[in-house]
């Protein structure tokens, strides 16, 4: 069941008023690590430092997350779904291209620098 976002952030500012741990975020699994997460945090993690204590949770769920974002650990890029980057891809090309269009300028000038220097050697004796 879906909570008003209205009373579900009067919730949370009242927690926060007493003293209590709010958190939000969309709700995950599996995150990174494998366990779950809300947001960016780590809520294994985040929970481990209640172990041994009592605790009353309270749980607001807004509605469905929207469909997580990927992002491109090269050069940011945000995709919809885990994938080889496009933008990562083009440049890879554009370079590997670029590198072997200056690689057959270079041999074409060392074949051209050879054959002139075959030749005046040949003149010489």
């Amino acid at each position: 069941m879906n909570v008003d976002p209205a009373n579900a952030q009067e919730l949370a500012d009242v927690g926060s008023e007493v003293g209590a741990d709010v958190v939000r975020g969309d709700l995950r699994y599996p995150s990174e690590t494998g366990g779950w997460q809300l947001g960016d945090l780590d809520l294994s993690e985040y929970l481990d430092r209640y172990r041994d204590q009592q605790l009353i949770v309270n749980i607001a769920t807004l509605g469905p997350a929207p469909d997580p974002k990927h992002t491109c650990g090269l050069c940011g890029f945000v995709m919809n779904e885990v994938a080889e980057c496009p933008r990562c891809k083009l440049i890879i090309e554009e370079t590997a291209r670029d590198w072997r269009r200056e690689g057959q300028v270079l041999i074409d000038g060392v074949r051209a620098f050879l054959a002139g220097d075959e030749g005046e050697a040949g003149d010489r004796e």
